[in-house]
């Protein structure tokens, strides 16, 4: 019995490993863009803006550009050919020069590439929504079909938010400016990244918790797609009319259409709890989201003024980006990568094992962090920093994804072309293959693998607690 890839493997698999390998390289492009900033943000004057939009604009929206085409297909029963894949190439590559654009403009305080930017981010986004309809109109009924919607609605909701960005750019006074902010945020990560994430997570969430898809999950995603993207319209239309009360009904009904939403997805979190840090991840995500949605709709009623609603998004932007946006990412792809990588199953769980290593204190230590962060710049005094020993930890667990993901692709690749020189010398002697030849990994008990998690846990509990007394101790 054959455990992974080999020289006789089909072309095809080999094809699509190599297709993601070079579509997903953006992704961690700007994900060590992201680092870089993160290191050098006390010399960088546009630093926050860079930070939110090399994670939204960089490495998430490149994930989504080709992992909604991936589960698209998936959905569709239909196969992606060279032609199709050279379009997505073609996407994806005027996506990330008007990201380049984009950045250059504003660290440049150049407003006209800033604009020429969006303008070519928005197209790309247009055409990739306008290849999903197509291709869901021409394919035949499906059970999941539907949620491909959620992909060609989300992408009606991008090119405006990137419009409404290169707005931004120009800092119009307020009360206009925290209109266009809570109407960008709505749109692009409410609307563009929220709508992809929820469709996706239908079919993707049971299948990272090897379980089966919830009865009746596919009419709950058809119901709530009108109420989600409805709301994303009525929470835009209240910003920009300058209507505090619309906006916050608008939110609060997306809030709504969420845990409507997600109902199957918790159901089947309770009949198999996730135990690994991709599971973990998008777990915390979800959960992410739907506090921060429950804060944003309270700041918007309560505000008085579009200036303090302005203020008060500045704390909820934080939660939005790294709690859901990239812990969604980060979690996905550490479940989706060893499956394209390949290899058979001995392969997989090996790279899996890679991906997951210290995943118990990374999860902690990213969730209890911001959880932390949080209380302490809304508890702090004006001008006190007590934050950075929290976001250091916070980083550093992000960060880790990245040396994970390159040792898990080095194992993937050896290991296929180990079993591939067993099996050419196999088939020269016109025998069996040698079992030395192939990689071998064998599982944890199940008993030590939660030992080990516990004192993860409580390590990354530990630091938490050292992190915010330092800050409390050392910060003047």
């Amino acid at each position: 019995m054959r455990t992974g890839g080999s020289a006789s493997a089909p072309a095809g698999l080999r094809d699509r490993t190599s297709w993601h390998l070079a579509a997903n390289a953006p992704v961690a492009a700007w994900l060590v863009a992201l680092l870089a900033v993160a290191l050098l943000r006390p010399f960088l004057a546009e630093a926050r803006w860079l930070l939110a939009h090399l994670l939204l604009l960089g490495a998430v929206t490149n994930a989504i550009f080709v992992w909604s085409a991936h589960f698209a297909d998936a959905m569709l029963r239909r196969r992606a050919t060279t032609g199709s894949r050279r379009w997505q190439a073609a996407r994806i590559i005027t996506l990330n020069a008007g990201i380049l654009a984009a950045v250059a403009g504003m660290t440049g305080a150049l407003w006209l590439l800033t604009l020429a930017g969006s303008v070519l981010v928005g197209a790309a986004a247009a055409a990739h929504g306008i290849t999903l309809a197509r291709q869901a109109r021409a394919a035949l009924p499906s059970r999941f079909g539907p949620t491909v919607h959620y992909y060609v609605v989300a992408s009606l909701a991008l090119p405006i938010g990137a419009g409404l960005g290169a707005s931004l750019a120009l800092d119009p006074a307020e009360p206009w400016h925290g209109r266009l902010v809570v109407a960008h945020i709505t749109l692009n990560l409410l609307g563009w990244i929220g709508l992809t994430v929820l469709g996706t997570l239908v079919t993707l969430w049971p299948t990272m918790l090897r379980t089966r898809i919830a009865g009746g999950a596919e009419r709950v995603a058809r119901q709530a797609l009108p109420v989600l993207a409805g709301s994303v319209v009525v929470a835009v239309a209240g910003s920009l009319r300058g209507l505090q009360w619309l906006a916050a009904g608008g939110v609060a009904a997306y809030l709504g259409g969420v845990l409507w939403a997600v109902r199957p997805l918790a159901q089947v979190a309770r009949s198999k709890r996730p135990s690994a840090y991709a599971t973990w991840s998008v777990m915390a995500a979800v959960l992410w989201l739907i506090g921060t949605l429950a804060a944003l709709v309270a700041v918007l009623a309560l505000s008085p003024t579009w200036l303090l609603v302005t203020r008060h998004l500045g704390l909820l932007v934080v939660p939005l980006a790294a709690g859901f946006a990239a812990q969604v990412l980060l979690g996905a792809l550490t479940f989706l990568l060893p499956v394209v990588l390949g290899g058979g199953p001995t392969i997989l769980r090996g790279t899996q094992a890679r991906m997951d290593r210290g995943g118990a204190l990374r999860a902690v230590l990213i969730n209890a962090g911001l959880l932390a962060w949080i209380a302490l710049r809304s508890l702090r005094a004006p001008g006190r920093d007590d934050g950075i020993p929290l976001a250091v930890l916070v980083l550093g667990a992000f960060a880790a994804f990245l040396p994970l993901l390159v040792s898990a692709v080095r194992y993937a690749v050896s290991a296929r072309r180990a079993v591939a020189a067993g099996e050419a010398v196999a088939a020269g002697r016109q025998g069996p293959v040698s079992r030395t030849a192939r990689p071998q990994h064998v599982p944890e008990p199940v008993a030590v693998t939660t030992r080990r998690h516990t004192r993860q846990a409580v390590l990354a509990v530990a630091l938490v607690f050292l992190a915010v007394a330092l800050a409390t101790v050392l910060v003047p």
